[in-house]
């Protein structure tokens, strides 16, 4: 560390409209200029952000100006706050009012994860002057219709009504109630009440959604739950993607997980700045994913223990994620020499090491293995037949793990499948143990002929890792709203333009899946395993196999639900492999 730091607590940004936002500035105690740092949140500017992520004390001491500013509408910044209206004007006044501080050198990184990421790429739209890289962490732009919002067609209930309760609900109160002590009172009951029964599973359970209503707060009741009743590819989804809508002519750093609830949309909006630095309009992207969720960079979950290595506490032996933003910024704003940060470090679970490759490579070949008889996972479609169960939405599957971010004792990242595979309403097929290791890299599918009783029902598709002392552990999954299968179809990437279509029920149809992407060796002696079954709850609102909504129904059949199997009606998994260093 080179510096000591200053701390300026409440330092205010005047817009052109008058608005007020505050910021907290930490920087070197030194005469010179020095590169800026932004970052822009919604959840307060000193809340920690990981120190492990971004310490801002830390490397302000290592010459840079760090700002971590309070959006409009939230916590110390004057204004009314609505979910990215204002982040690309804001943001990109706070850029230049930031490159032309008196301690500044004109230049401007912006950095930060989830709704920080975000703020940079509305910004960067812009092109403000001073703006000169962005480091986007688990982003939530882009991809509202193939997870984000909605997955398959089926809507992201779990971590839309998390995030809008946990998240944004109770300072939206605070402010709402500034001058009445009575009414805050009472909203601060309404919303304990609430959150007890996030806590104890029972909110999620309330059929219709909507329901919710005369339980929630102000912001849950106008702006999370009236999207549990749209489709995919309206409005609300256009406006979640704009702000990736094209690449920018920057450096970027991009940081993900394997099981964070926008996997895609990091890995998407580090391949448009790839095909952008082809082109030779913008530097090459770099990249990193971990065995990460949304809000714990460990490495360490209940069930799974990657190693002190997985840690974004020490990354490869590059140090912590802090301090490779440091050094990043350095070389990217200062022309420091090279961080010794490879165009892409990818983890991969099983060898449970890190591999570095020049840019996130392609698969070396792409395997399917095709559901049979008695449970069986082979290379080729096996005897004609099927395999039955029933689904009944008053008695949903239960979310074990995965790439969520609930409310509750669920927990995200890999975990042990034993107490859902218990099920009589989950199938599972599995291959004979493995000779030898199988990398299975990048993109994950599933194409399913399956019929239904019901004229609308879901069908869930998961990735397990079977170890030899028999544990399930689930990598990856997805699913499939059976109405919204052909704007699925191909591979399971929502397109706009088909609408929904009802099942004739019996009629055997083909669904397609996309599971997201990941990394794991299969080690010899691993077992590769799918689970098939029709609900996933709270993670997925609940098909209520009728045909209507679940946000404003409670009426539910149970699902007789088939899946085909043999040359005819080749269901099966498809996934990339890759042969990695020694």
């Amino acid at each position: 560390m080179k510096h000591q730091v200053i701390i300026e607590n409440d330092v205010q940004t005047q817009l052109t409209d008058g608005v007020i936002l505050r910021s907290t500035v930490y920087r070197p105690d030194a005469p010179g200029r020095f590169p800026v740092l932004l970052t822009r949140t919604p959840y307060g500017r000193d809340l920690a952000v990981n120190s492990a992520y971004f310490n801002p004390a830390t490397v302000a001491a290592n010459g840079f100006a760090v700002i971590l500013q309070d959006v409009r509408g939230r916590h110390g910044s004057d204004g009314t706050f609505v979910p990215g209206e204002h982040e690309a004007n804001d943001g990109a006044e706070t850029v230049e009012w930031a490159a032309d501080l008196p301690y500044s050198s004109g230049r401007v990184g912006m950095w930060g994860r989830s709704y920080f990421a975000e703020t940079q790429w509305r910004a960067a739209r812009l092109r403000p002057r001073g703006l000169a890289a962005l480091a986007p962490g688990i982003c939530a732009a882009g991809n509202a219709d193939n997870g984000a919002l909605f997955r398959g067609g089926a809507f992201e209930l779990g971590s839309r009504l998390a995030w809008g309760h946990g998240s944004i609900a109770l300072e939206e109160i605070r402010r709402e109630c500034a001058d009445d002590p009575a009414r805050l009172a009472c909203e601060l009951e309404i919303w304990a009440e609430l959150d007890a029964g996030f806590a104890d599973g029972s909110a999620y359970a309330t059929l219709p959604i909507n329901d919710l209503k005369s339980r929630a707060n102000g912001f849950l009741q106008s702006v999370i739950l009236p999207s549990a009743s749209e489709d995919p590819g309206g409005e609300l989804s256009q406006a979640w993607d704009s702000p990736v809508s094209g690449a920018v002519p920057l450096p970027t750093l991009h940081i993900g997980g394997w099981f964070d609830i926008f996997l895609p949309n990091t890995l998407a909006q580090y391949r448009m700045q790839l095909e952008t630095s082809h082109a030779g309009e913008a530097p090459r992207p770099q990249l990193i994913v971990g065995p990460w969720t949304h809000t714990n960079f460990t490495g360490t979950f209940p069930d799974v223990a990657f190693g002190a290595l997985a840690s974004s506490m020490a990354v490869n032996g590059l140090g912590e994620l802090s301090s490779i933003h440091a050094r990043w910024f350095d070389h990217v704003l200062n022309d420091a020499p090279d961080p010794r940060l490879p165009g892409a470090l990818v983890y991969v679970m099983g060898e449970n090491r890190w591999h570095a490759f020049d840019e996130l490579p392609e698969p070396d070949a792409q395997v399917e293995l095709f559901l049979g008889p008695d449970g069986s996972l082979e290379k080729a479609p096996g005897s004609t037949g099927a395999a039955t169960y029933y689904y009944d939405p008053s008695d949903p599957v239960p979310t074990t793990g995965s790439a969520t971010m609930h409310l509750g004792a669920d927990l995200a990242g890999p975990a042990k499948q034993a107490a859902v595979e218990s099920r009589d309403d989950v199938l599972t097929f599995t291959t004979s143990p493995l000779e030898e290791p199988v990398t299975v890299f990048g993109e994950v599918s599933a194409t399913l002929f399956a019929s239904s009783s019901a004229v609308d029902t879901d069908f869930v598709v998961r990735l397990c890792r079977v170890t030899p002392d028999g544990h399930s552990i689930g990598l990856a999954d997805g699913i499939v709203r059976a109405s919204w299968r052909n704007a699925f179809s191909g591979d399971g990437t929502f397109r706009p333009g088909p609408g929904r279509k009802p099942l004739i029920p019996g009629q055997v149809e083909e669904f397609v899946i996309s599971l997201w992407s990941t990394a794991c060796t299969f080690n010899a002696g691993d077992r590769i395993r799918i689970q098939v079954t029709s609900s996933c709850h709270p993670r997925w609102d609940r098909n209520l196999n009728t045909g209507l909504r679940a946000a404003d129904s409670s009426e539910t059949v149970t699902a007789h639900q088939r899946i085909m199997f043999g040359s005819e009606t080749p269901s099966r998994i498809t996934f990339g492999t890759i042969s990695t260093p020694s």
